[in-house]
């Protein structure tokens, strides 16, 4: 099987690094490929939406940014496209490039470990620029987001599209109880085969727009192995932290407007649903509208 072809170019600078108190929130979840990729599983209108936006545009060079264990970059090589996946964690990476490699396409794909604010490829390099699932939600100041907008700015060429799909921020849920388990779910590890508890709570800072998600792995308990909303575990075997910048529709219009981008579309799901309240996503489409990166 043949190995993704490693990037040689290097960024003209390095993004700032993310803060201390912040760093398990970016990278507890994305540390074990297998239990992610069985988790999100089922999680496939993204991948159709973004494989046809690389056949509507006729996208030949696209830059993934994010591009985790490959769930979104398979099907982007599927269209003979040639992908650029970004990740700054490499256990997702060597799991995207062990994709690639069976299913014979990793000929057009090459891997970067760095961060998506500084990311190392030269400028208008791409015809397409993605960065699915929530990942720009790992840009934790305004700072940080005018950055990554700008960077996806510079990296494509006139005319060319950056594509992406946050949550919609949502108040009622925000607000939940942060003691309070929810989502409660028995499975079995993927990898493992030990039977295990999924739960998560949450606590919501409104001052930084950052919502803290506690994700609990327990071992169960008597009975039908369910642990109590109210109560805490009694056996965990991990607790991971996901951070999460909620952003706001009216900041994304902004950030395209000062970082040189017309939207085209921006909808509240990857069928083109209106963006009302109750929407999960916001999917966004920008073109690149020309002039120098901000």
């Amino acid at each position: 099987m043949t190995r993704a072809r490693p990037t040689v170019t290097k960024p003209d600078a390095a993004a700032p690094p993310i803060p201390e108190d912040l760093v398990a929130g970016t990278e507890d979840l994305y540390r074990d490929p297998v239990l992610y990729d069985f988790e999100f599983r089922d999680r496939t209108a993204d991948v159709a939406f973004y494989r046809r936006l690389t056949e509507e545009t006729g996208a030949g060079r696209i830059a993934e940014l994010g591009a985790g264990s490959g769930r979104v970059t398979e099907a982007l090589l599927a269209t003979s496209a040639h992908v650029l996946a970004v990740d700054r964690m490499p256990p997702m990476l060597a799991a995207l490039e062990a994709r690639a490699a069976a299913k014979g396409v990793a000929d057009r794909l090459r891997t970067a470990h760095a961060d998506l604010r500084a990311v190392p490829a030269p400028d208008a390099s791409f015809d397409l620029v993605v960065s699915p699932f929530n990942v720009l939600m790992h840009l934790y100041t305004h700072r940080d987001l005018r950055d990554g907008f700008a960077e996806a700015h510079r990296l494509l060429a006139p005319g060319g599209r950056f594509a992406f799909d946050v949550e919609l921020p949502d108040p009622e849920w925000l607000s939940w109880d942060p003691d309070v388990r929810h989502s409660i779910t028995p499975f079995v590890h993927p990898a493992t085969g030990e039977r295990l508890v999924y739960s998560t709570n949450h606590t919501y800072d409104p001052a930084t727009q950052i919502c803290h998600i506690r994700i609990y792995y327990d071992r169960p308990g008597r009975g039908h192995g369910l642990i109590h909303p109210h109560r805490p575990p009694r056996r965990p075997v991990a607790v991971f932290h996901l951070a999460h910048r909620m952003i706001h529709p009216e900041e994304i219009r902004l950030l395209a407007e000062i970082t040189g981008f017309a939207i085209e579309r921006h909808d509240g799901g990857f069928d083109g649903e209106p963006l009302a309240s109750g929407c999960a996503s916001q999917v966004v489409v920008c073109r690149k509208a020309g002039g120098r990166r901000p």
